[in-house]
């Protein structure tokens, strides 16, 4: 009993799935809007984005001073860097900045470190 049990709700998750992931605009389901720009457009919102995923990594007050952070775009990735402020100016720094790429045209954080 137990494995036609397991059977059936086997099926129905199954069948629940496939439904889910099926979906058919002329059913009613809208399709996702899509910018034709992208959802990260500008240098600016590349930099809001990668600062919203690295404070909860590094916390606030060390990506605070590594601002301003640098949006560069090539090839529809955004590399957003952290900068380091070295004193005097022309010494060598400890330490490392952040750094994200970021799709332009989805959002998806593709890559994410710190370094030393």
């Amino acid at each position: 009993m137990t494995s036609f049990r397991f059977i059936v709700l086997s099926s129905v998750l199954v069948f629940a799935g496939a439904f889910l992931f099926a979906q058919d605009p002329a059913l009613g389901v809208p399709k996702s809007f899509v910018p034709k720009n992208g959802f990260v457009p500008t240098d600016a919102v590349a930099i809001a984005v990668a600062e919203a995923v690295l404070i909860p990594v590094y916390w606030n007050k060390q990506v605070a001073s590594e601002r301003p952070f640098k949006a560069e775009l090539s090839g529809g990735v955004w590399n957003v860097t952290g900068s380091l402020h070295c004193v005097p100016p022309e010494s060598p720094c400890p330490g490392g900045a952040a750094q994200v790429k970021i799709s332009k045209r989805t959002g998806e954080i593709l890559f994410m470190t710190h370094y030393q």
